[in-house]
């Protein structure tokens, strides 16, 4: 457990609030460069160096948290406190009755863009949490020397406990599980709760005209090998005090985990189409794992296109997203819709380069979805951009069955070529986007449907319905559709222009093995690609689907009125 250290109070009492006036800043420049002065002879007479927690606590910038996690990947991972009984054993419902009490969030009374709240451990959060804020000394613009980090220390009387659990039943120093952002969309001054990092590495955000849905991670170990994933955690976050009029906020994290340690910065930016994340990460690595996931997104498909829904669920579509998009770093575009598999799927694409990727909300149409609590339509897409494309490696897709819409089926990251060294620090510089529909620079037609009927074991037939602008332009007798079926023959084959801008692919397959059907199709007109290329993988089967939990309840509660 990392408590605040004696010095970190020290300084806080050296510079009290007094000496932030215009007419004592020299004062307190002074304090200031005094006591670190006497730190660094006292650290000299008695011959040993700073302390992991002294150096936590004196954070002030992305330089100084990438020396501790240089130190910290010199040592064995950060243990966390154990949960109290209570906590480790609590339900969902349980959990949600502890509330943060929105009165008590940071910096909330100051007038500011931002203000913060925290997240109570318990449940599945059993991860320990620190929040350190970066906080102005009144010296100007802040800067690495004119901010202050100040330990949130845990307390009970942030939150509200509705249920059973008494705030009396629990240790003084239990910690946090993670932090909220709150702030306002350009243009709007109803404030909004935009992002929130809570759970080992996970972070999930949404734009103005978008919700909840598909998450981030910071870093995936060994992700969809045959073995237990290791989670890196964000053990700590140090937050820059925002200023008035700031469409930013900047806030430092760092990651822990048996096999790394790592620095990350996040320059938020929340905005009416797009939410964004400028991430820059500094990973150091205490052992090689036997897989890297670089900006690993997680996502839920449970049924929809070519998949029916259970008998006593009326929605046609239930999922977070539809489909991964891909971009090579020649500037082509690729998707892969989205398919429950009976079986845990792994599927890697390997690119020279890669531009971008993520997982897409495409289908936007309420009616598709028929769910005005879960609000499907508006859920966002997250694409990741790296500054620089990122060179050899793949792509990899994971889908897994599942029973339900509660638990999170589809998980996707960037896996390179180059293994990481011990002792040579890994750099990172890529933007997380929250934001509807597909990236603005994707305007090759793209895949909007995808519907099968299994006529008999031996015959597939599929319909995959296209849009775009370029289709007006061209003549679907004279283009050439690049055709790839794996484990299945294609015995039909047709182009149908619906209208200028629609057109369907008519395509019927015969299984010719045991797995499961692979498609791979674009068309070109000319040598230049007019589509998107889009992949599908389909069971011969379909899945097994069952009613979530919640709507077996709602169902019976309807019947017994």
């Amino acid at each position: 457990m990392l408590n605040p250290t004696l010095a970190a109070r020290v300084m806080d009492s050296l510079l009290p609030e007094s000496l932030f006036t215009k007419a004592g800043r020299m004062a307190a420049v002074f304090s200031k460069t005094l006591f670190f002065c006497s730190m660094t002879f006292v650290s000299m007479a008695n011959d040993s160096p700073p302390t992991l927690e002294s150096r936590m606590s004196h954070v002030q910038s992305f330089a100084d948290l990438d020396l501790v996690a240089s130190e910290l990947a010199k040592g064995p991972v950060l243990p966390t406190d154990p949960l109290p009984q209570s906590l480790a054993e609590m339900t969902y419902d349980q959990h949600r009755m502890i509330r943060f009490r929105p009165e008590r969030s940071f910096w909330l009374d100051e007038k500011r863009p931002y203000w913060l709240q925290t997240f109570h451990r318990g449940f599945v959060h059993k991860d320990q949490v620190q929040l350190y804020l970066l906080e102005s000394l009144g010296l100007g613009v802040a800067t690495q020397n004119s901010v202050r980090p100040r330990l949130v220390e845990f307390d009970k009387a942030h939150f509200k406990y509705e249920g059973d659990l008494k705030a009396g039943d629990l240790p003084a120093d239990l910690g946090y599980a993670g932090v909220r952002f709150i702030g306002f969309f350009p243009g709007n001054p109803q404030y909004s709760e935009v992002a929130s990092f809570v759970g080992a590495s996970y972070f999930r955000a949404h734009s103005e005209k978008t919700v909840w849905g598909s998450s981030a991670r910071g870093l995936a170990i060994n992700c969809g090998l045959p073995k237990a994933e290791e989670f890196p955690v964000f053990r700590a976050f140090y937050v820059q005090q925002p200023k008035p009029g700031d469409l930013s906020l900047t806030f430092l994290a760092l990651l822990d985990s048996e096999s790394v340690a790592g620095a990350y910065q996040f320059v938020m930016t929340p905005g009416v189409q797009a939410t964004t994340f400028d991430v820059t990460a500094r990973l150091h690595f205490r052992k090689v794992p036997e897989k890297l996931g670089i900006a690993p997104l997680t996502s839920m498909w449970m049924w929809g296109d070519a998949l029916a829904g259970p008998k006593g669920d009326h929605r046609p579509e239930v999922h977070d997203a539809d489909g991964l998009l891909m971009k090579g770093g020649d500037g082509q575009w690729a998707s892969r819709s989205f398919y429950r598999q009976n079986y845990p799927s792994l599927v890697r694409y390997p690119f020279e380069k890669l531009a971008g990727f993520g997982v897409i909300q495409r289908d936007r149409n309420s009616a598709h979805y028929k769910d005005d609590e879960a609000r499907y339509s508006e859920r966002p897409s997250v694409w990741i951009e790296p500054q620089v494309p990122w060179e050899k490696g793949a792509l990899e897709l994971l889908e897994l069955p599942a029973e339900h819409e509660g638990i999170d089926n589809v998980a996707t990251w960037w896996v390179p070529d180059q293994k990481p060294v011990v002792g040579q620090p890994l750099d990172l510089k890529y933007r997380v986007s929250f934001f509807a529909g597909d990236p603005p620079e994707h305007q090759q037609a793209k895949v909007i449907a995808v519907d099968l009927v299994r006529e008999n074991p031996k015959k597939f037939v599929f319909r995959i319905d296209l849009s775009g602008a370029r289709l007006a332009e061209a003549n679907p007798e004279k283009v050439n559709l690049e055709l790839i079926s794996i484990r299945c023959a294609i015995t039909s084959q047709r182009i149908e222009k619906v209208s200028d801008q629609q057109w369907v692919l008519h395509l019927v397959a015969e299984p010719t093995g045991e797995g499961p059907l692979e498609l791979i199709a674009r068309l070109s007109d000319e040598g230049q690609p007019l589509t998107e290329r889009w992949s599908y993988l389909c069971p011969l089967e379909a899945p097994p689907v069952v009613l979530p939990p919640w709507r077996v309840q709602q169902n019976q509660q309807e019947t017994s009125r």
